[in-house]
């Protein structure tokens, strides 16, 4: 303790390490404790969503895409879009939100075939 710069930071390193060791040894001897299981996903679920948002934006207008795209894909901002696609933030506004909708009825119905 004598030896280090910090002896207050020292102590309280050592106070710290006994604390987790002494619950590491009561969580092990706890009977009947069981290991917390994590499943972990194989990611199938997220390329098959993936897929299918993709398939649904390929079915949009080229300026609808363009829109959604440079808007939630690039995380552009809506200025930024319209200056990307050479119009207005308002024209922005009302393509993407054309978009989404048009996306929202093309998702759902899909939904509704299976």
């Amino acid at each position: 303790v004598e030896a280090s710069n910090n002896a207050d930071a020292y102590v309280r390193k050592i106070l710290v390490n006994e604390a987790k060791q002494r619950w590491r040894r009561t969580r092990k001897s706890t009977p009947g404790h069981a290991p917390v299981s994590i499943s972990v996903s194989d990611g199938a679920h997220e390329r098959a969503v993936h897929a299918e948002l993709m398939q649904a934006l390929r079915r949009l207008p080229a300026r609808q895409r363009a829109a959604v795209v440079l808007r939630y894909f690039e995380q552009l901002s809506e200025a930024e879009t319209a200056k990307a696609l050479g119009c207005s933030v308002g024209t922005v506004k009302s393509t993407t939100h054309r978009a989404v909708a048009a996306l929202r009825l093309i998702l759902t119905s899909e939904v509704d075939q299976c």
